[in-house]
């Protein structure tokens, strides 16, 4: 009993101000869109979060307007180059305020000169010189790619498509048909990541979640208060001053630090225990695995690709659609009535697919944090594209991250250029160039403050302080924090029965 008094009360002044941050920051990352306006500037962040060289998944793609001007487009926004002058130029008039406002997915320009971007929160057209939002219909308007295909914009999100008219201008939402392989479970990973959210219940789970959140902040705060309070008073008698408030102030906290401790201890171990196993090491263990879905919750959701779909392209001379998906590359008839997972596959990160890029009627180069793949579908071969070496296909399974991890790629002519998510642009033509990144754009282009909680609550806000170490932060402070609840009912339940 001792033991875990002393754990509880020396632990609990250690891990407040981890809890404190894990808390705060993660009720704003279950609410990305109401905070989307907001940003931080990137100087008053370390070393691993400043712009240099094109890295930190600034961009992802580029649209060629003419034989002078290009569109690039990512985490940065859209920014227009001028191949004669070498100038960039600000090409974001209409997005809202906000960095995150501005994150383009997608950007495609029609056989008939229509300029689309697809953003995280919709589908834009760019008319009069600025951008203009499209009303789609849709609940998670968080757009993945852009293709053109018979006279219609097919627009990917990450549960549906739709198919934009560009003649009439109206819409028709579709669910892809179940793959062949469909057996109703969901993985491991996503489950636990909604439970942990709240989103599993939607809005309302999300809610739930935040007054978890806003419970942790207050035990932690009462407990700082409990801890500080007896030298306070004992100061402020010393110096014979009256200690009421101070006094008030401490038995309220001591109240209501056990009482809310001991009625909301299985959803604080809950929300702690699901949290640890959204990182590595712990989340290695569940990375693959497959659950049924919880039933009457958005896990138990009769489209088979709720929150899968990543990026779709059509093969011209096989006509077939091949779409990326969080569970590898599946073929799509053109009818759109059957999708078929394809057998062999190059590595794709769990992170998702980031370049996705038709080089001839049979090869697509594709991209991800597991390297650059120049791969072929119908004979099965696959090559690394930077080191030039044979790689085996896999199944499909994501593989983890690599040497090269590839955020994007532009090409023009000859010239071929991917960029590093570490590295920034790196050539892969001898004699090579990319313009370089000019300080304007990076002091356009600040973290948003979502991004910023996110990285709090991962712990890689740490990285540049600790190194890769960091990635234990996540794990040890769950694990202890679990224990210091623990402990702490142990004591009240002890201390009630006496």
């Amino acid at each position: 009993m001792k033991f875990w008094r002393k754990y509880h009360k020396w632990a609990g002044i250690i891990l407040c101000f981890f809890l404190i941050l894990f808390s705060f920051s993660g009720i704003l990352l279950n609410h990305r869109q109401a905070i989307s306006s907001i940003d931080i500037p990137r100087q008053y962040l370390s070393e691993s979060y400043q712009y240099d060289n094109w890295n930190n998944a600034a961009i992802k793609g580029s649209i060629k307007l003419d034989s002078t001007q290009s569109i690039f487009y990512g985490n940065i926004g859209c920014w227009a180059l001028s191949s004669a002058t070498n100038e960039w130029t600000d090409f974001n008039q209409g997005f809202d305020k906000g960095i995150d406002n501005r994150k383009v997915t997608s950007m495609l320009l029609t056989n008939n000169q229509r300029l689309f971007a697809g953003t995280l929160f919709g589908l834009y057209e760019f008319h009069n010189n600025q951008w203009n939002c499209i009303s789609l219909d849709i609940e998670n308007e968080h757009i993945t790619d852009l293709i053109e295909h018979k006279q219609q914009l097919l627009v990917l999100t990450r549960s549906e498509l739709a198919k934009f008219d560009l003649t009439s201008n109206s819409y028709q939402l579709m669910q892809l048909p179940a793959p062949n392989d469909f057996d109703g479970k969901s993985s491991l990973f996503k489950t636990i990541w909604l439970l942990h959210s709240g989103e599993v219940l939607g809005f309302s789970g999300k809610i739930i979640v935040d007054i978890i959140a806003i419970i942790i902040i207050f035990l932690s705060v009462t407990g700082i208060i409990w801890f500080l309070s007896p030298s306070l008073i004992k100061q402020r008698k010393k110096r014979q001053r009256s200690a009421s408030k101070h006094k008030q102030l401490f038995r309220f906290s001591v109240k209501w630090h056990n009482k809310i401790g001991y009625y909301a201890i299985i959803l604080l171990v809950f929300t702690t225990f699901t949290g640890i196993f959204l990182r590595p090491p712990l989340l290695i263990a569940i990375a693959n695995a497959q659950v049924k879905s919880i039933p009457f919750t958005v896990l138990d959701s009769p489209n088979a690709w709720y929150d899968q779909l990543r990026a779709i392209r059509y093969n011209q001379k096989y006509e077939v659609f091949f779409v990326s998906t969080s569970n590898g590359m599946y073929a799509l008839t053109a009818d759109f009535a059957e999708m078929v997972k394809v057998p062999n596959q190059p590595p794709v990160s769990v992170m998702g697919i980031n370049v996705f890029e038709q080089k001839s009627e049979e090869h697509y180069l594709i991209g991800s944090f597991s390297g650059l793949y120049l791969w072929n579908p119908f004979d099965n071969s696959c090559f690394n594209y930077i080191t030039r070496q044979p790689h085996k296909a896999n199944t499909g399974m994501s593989r983890p991250i690599g040497t090269h991890m590839a955020t994007g790629y532009y090409q023009d002519g000859t010239q071929e250029v991917y960029f590093d998510y570490n590295s920034g642009a790196q050539t892969l033509t001898r004699d090579g160039y990319f313009s370089p990144m000019q300080e304007s754009i990076k002091n356009a282009s600040p973290v948003s403050l979502w991004n910023t909680a996110l990285e709090i609550h991962t712990g890689r806000i740490f990285q540049d302080l600790i190194g890769s170490f960091y990635i234990l932060i996540v794990p040890i402070i769950g694990l202890t924090t679990i224990a210091l609840l623990l402990s702490g009912l142990w004591i009240y339940i002890k201390k009630f029965n006496n």
